[in-house]
């Protein structure tokens, strides 16, 4: 069986697509280029599957920084001072 260097998950596979424009550096572009040619695939969908596993790998991350900016705006909204905020998140968060 062939080595994979990106798998694809099927969540994404039926979703509609939209173009977009990307600017990176030339020679990380060329990499992609050539990872993709040993796929046997184009760099749009090896860029596509590097994303999509980025973000699932960062998921985690991604989850609890939503949380903590719906609780920052709890607070707000109970009327806590903003460097209050700032405080208690300085302290949790890091």
């Amino acid at each position: 069986m062939k080595e994979k260097l990106c798998e694809m998950t099927a969540r994404y596979s039926d979703q509609p697509t939209t173009s977009v424009t990307l600017e990176m550096p030339t020679e990380l572009f060329e990499h992609v280029k050539k990872a993709a040619c040993l796929e046997k695939s184009d760099y749009q969908t090896l860029i596509n599957c590097y994303v999509q596993n980025g973000l699932i790998n960062n998921q985690a991350q991604i989850k609890r920084k939503e949380f903590a900016e719906h609780a920052q705006e709890v607070l707000k909204n109970q009327g806590i001072r903003p460097d209050a905020i700032t405080e208690i998140f300085t302290k949790f968060l890091y």
